[in-house]
């Protein structure tokens, strides 16, 4: 009888501990579903500083240039055979000079200073807060930015405008560690609208 009541302070302090555990890890992975949205502000910050290292800290530049290079080469493409043909052999000499140039071009946009200039032309972009229409409040009231944010897969957090308008694109970033994400592609208008049709 004296063994029963020896245990009772062990299981005691046994669902202490697994109630600390528990606690913990709702704590962790709640840490982890909202990493995203906080390096989403960080950006939204960089960007409305204009802090192109802030924002570079937050950019997997290997990743977006071959992310921005597909896309464009993509849309060179399908515009070189809509005005050439296909069959046109010129077409084809035309799309290997430009594709050599390609490279400097995408080696230019993707750096931070490009950068802040693609993502300024994104949903999250601070011009993007101002409203210049004639609809546009005479008192001089910033219109927000509208956008949806959220994961496309447990390791892909997709960032679009809210109406979908192609002309806006998305911001694409990826899981690094359990906590950090980092930009790793931008979907451009043009080469999205050539996919649309």
């Amino acid at each position: 009888m004296a063994s029963v009541f020896h245990l009772l302070p062990y299981r005691h302090h046994l669902k202490k501990i697994t109630l600390a555990a528990a606690v913990a890890a709702i704590a962790i992975a709640a840490t982890a579903y909202a990493s995203p949205y906080y390096a989403l502000r960080q950006i939204k910050t960089a960007l409305a500083e204009r802090n192109a290292d802030a924002l570079a800290e937050h950019v997997d530049f290997p990743a977006l240039r071959t992310s921005v290079k597909t896309q464009l080469e993509a849309s060179m493409a399908r515009s070189i055979a809509a005005t050439a043909g296909s069959d046109n052999p010129l077409a084809a000499l035309g799309q290997s000079i430009a594709s050599a140039m390609l490279g400097k071009m995408v080696d230019a946009m993707v750096s931070p200073a490009g950068v802040v200039a693609l993502v300024n032309k994104s949903a999250l972009s601070p011009q993007a807060d101002m409203d210049t229409s004639a609809d546009a409040p005479a008192d001089g009231a910033q219109k927000k930015a509208e956008y949806s944010a959220g994961y496309a897969g447990v390791n892909t957090f997709v960032v679009r405008a809210k109406d979908g308008n192609a002309q806006e694109g998305a911001l694409v970033l990826l899981r690094h560690g359990v906590w950090g994400w980092k930009l790793s592609s931008i979907e451009i208008a043009s080469a999205m609208a050539g996919r649309q049709e």
